[in-house]
């Protein structure tokens, strides 16, 4: 063997992971690669480019960096560079810059590809080397973010590139993909669209335990259609989103194709301590006294969002993935105890729950929908009763007190076939007497929490249709909407109350929260919009051209910044251990906020005057 070569065959067999190679593919392999010579502070590789090689720093040194140049490794004699393109992407996504005088041994792909496949381990090696340099990635992008895992890109946080097969690929063959990449799903991809996730659950349960067939394509077992996020979607929206749809795995794409998947295990080690994963843990809660005990950690986490300046809305989001989650855990639980259901159902939460923004102090609205088939099977009734008074009293104990009015679903009046909801939907709107017109209002914002989706659009179908057609219903909506006064002097000062238990205070709930829901909701069902939360109805009703774009605008600000404080009030009254309420001092405020209060009632009994005129309120 020429000197030189065999310098280079000895420094390999000192290097991982080479060393473990036998002597004869050692003896083979220095003939197979190229030298090359980097300056100190030349760029060897750009992020965004294709590269081929895996370099092997013979002397010198080079730095790896995220394309923003932030340092997440150094290398040196011995260490190799340039792996994830050859086990992943072929375009780097890191920038590597020679921090020193550099001599490179270069492995073309080709000769590497050859190298792995007849030795599986160093494929393996350079795999989770990638994997921890993604990790890094993901770390110093999150670090960036100010420490807020969950307001970065689940696109940033991807630790490696999407493993995919196609839906006619054999089971075994997918297996073998499966094994060999270290991954537990797959992606299935037909004509660069996601059709499909092929996990290593589905082998187990499909294939192996009953015998199926290994040859048959992925596309028989595979789980169709998968929920899939965008990469630009915050972790903390595709935490919610697995949590709602009870979903484990998450492809996420970029322009429709597959970079990558999350799981709920890799979101939950991402940021363990986020409040916004007492819902995932409720989740999977043994029994109603560990819902109970685990939803009792609500409240105090509302001081942490708001610490942190977590966006109102968000924070409504996440108070109502708690009660979604408590809600479903109770229904299982109670389905575990009582057996399956007789018959098809919805679970549906109403009102604030239903638009995703129950507050601190919100009590539960719910309701179930029945298949009609329920009013055929002996003893039905008797069993949605049951569960119920069940998952009422188990949400009750976890801190989402009974509604006062009664609308909850143990109530028989709120436990009806979808037959008969869609016959009580068209008597509120005939005939709208103040009860119907109350009921209604709690009704009309509804989503399904728990079972069959079908049942509740069959009676959202019937509502849009019947309300949007009705002038004299929606005209008593614009009355209650007008009914809500914000608390403004004649001369459009603040105004407070002067006596009670409440002296020296505004109701921010009353005087702007409600009247802003109201208005949202009479929009949307004046043009038969599905959308159900109040900035969903208000986006959706200047899109439909129901309200001018500046005044949904005005409004949706507005409730934004008035819930905001609202938040704020409740942090504070349950740090100090005080009773909740939405009763605000003023003077408590700066000058900045106080002045946006003005402007924010001063928008409302805007909106509230348009639709006195519209709707001819003060005729009625």
């Amino acid at each position: 063997m020429d000197v030189e070569l065999a310098e280079v065959r000895d420094f390999l067999a000192r290097c991982a992971p080479f060393d473990g190679l036998p002597s004869e593919q050692l003896d083979r392999l220095p003939a197979l690669l190229s030298q090359r010579y980097h300056r100190r502070g030349s760029v060897i590789i750009e992020p965004g480019t294709p590269n081929d090689c895996l370099h092997i720093i013979r002397t010198g040194a080079v730095e790896v960096c995220d394309p923003d140049g932030t340092l997440l490794d150094a290398r040196d004699e011995g260490d190799c560079f340039g792996y994830s393109t050859l086990t992943e992407s072929r375009l780097s996504r890191y920038l590597m810059v020679a921090s020193a005088d550099t001599l490179l041994l270069e492995m073309p792909r080709e000769v590497f590809d050859e190298l792995a496949d007849g030795h599986p381990a160093l494929r393996a090696f350079f795999g989770a080397r990638s994997d921890r340099i993604r990790q890094d990635l993901a770390s110093a992008r999150v670090a960036a973010s100010g420490g807020d895992a969950l307001g970065t890109p689940v696109g940033e946080l991807l630790t490696r590139d999407a493993v995919t097969v196609g839906p006619d690929t054999p089971i075994r063959e997918a297996a073998q993909v499966m094994t060999r990449e270290r991954v537990s799903a797959l992606v299935v991809v037909e004509v660069g669209r996601v059709v499909g996730i092929f996990t290593d659950r589905d082998l187990r349960a499909k294939v192996v335990a009953v015998g199926g067939d290994p040859e048959a394509p992925v596309s028989t077992i595979m789980t169709r259609d998968p929920v899939t996020v965008d990469a630009r979607t915050r972790a903390f929206d595709a935490t919610l989103l697995q949590i709602d749809r009870g979903v484990h795995h998450l492809p996420v794409c970029q322009d429709g194709a597959p970079m990558g998947m999350v799981t709920t295990g890799d979101l939950l080690r991402l940021a363990q301590a986020d409040p916004v994963y007492l819902a995932a843990r409720i989740s999977r809660a043994p029994d109603a006294d560990t819902v109970a005990r685990l939803a009792e950690r609500l409240l105090p986490l509302i001081g942490e969002f708001v610490r942190r300046g977590t966006a109102p809305q968000d924070i409504g989001r996440v108070i109502t993935a708690t009660a979604d989650a408590a809600t479903r855990r109770l229904i299982a639980l109670a389905e575990a105890d009582l057996g399956p259901a007789p018959a098809a159902y919805c679970w549906v939460g109403l009102g604030s729950q239903a638009r995703g923004e129950l507050g601190a102090s919100s009590d539960q609205d719910n309701a179930l929908i029945l298949d009609d088939a329920a009013d055929t099977v002996p003893g039905a009734h008797d069993y949605f009763a049951a569960l119920a008074d069940r998952v009422c009293d188990g949400l009750d104990r976890a801190g989402f007190p009974r509604c006062p009015g009664g609308v909850m679903a143990s109530n028989p009046q709120w436990r009806r076939t979808a037959s008969d909801w869609e016959r009580r939907v068209r008597d509120w709107v005939g005939a709208p007497d103040p009860d119907a017109v109350l009921h209604s209002q709690v009704f009309f914002d509804i989503r399904a929490v728990h079972g069959s989706e079908r049942l509740v659009d069959r009676v959202r179908r019937e509502m849009l249709s019947r309300s949007r057609g009705s002038r004299r219903f929606l005209a008593h909506l614009a009355r209650i909407a007008c009914d809500w006064q914000p608390p403004l002097g004649f001369f459009r000062g603040l105004v407070v109350a002067r006596r009670g238990e409440y002296r020296n205070t505004l109701d921010i709930k009353a005087g702007g929260i409600a009247p802003v829901v109201q208005i949202a909701r009479l929009h949307a069902l004046s043009a038969g919009l599905p959308e159900v939360s109040t900035l969903g109805r208000l986006e959706a009703a200047a899109a439909a051209g129901v309200i001018a774009r500046t005044d949904a605008e005005n409004l949706s600000g507005a409730i934004r910044f008035l819930r905001g404080l609202a938040y704020r009030h409740h942090a504070r009254q349950i740090a100090e251990g005080l009773e909740l309420d939405n009763h605000v001092d003023p003077s408590t405020l700066g000058t900045m906020d106080r002045h946006r209060l003005r402007a924010a009632f001063r928008i409302i009994a805007a909106a509230q005057s348009a639709l006195a005129i519209q709707y001819r309120v003060g005729q009625m």
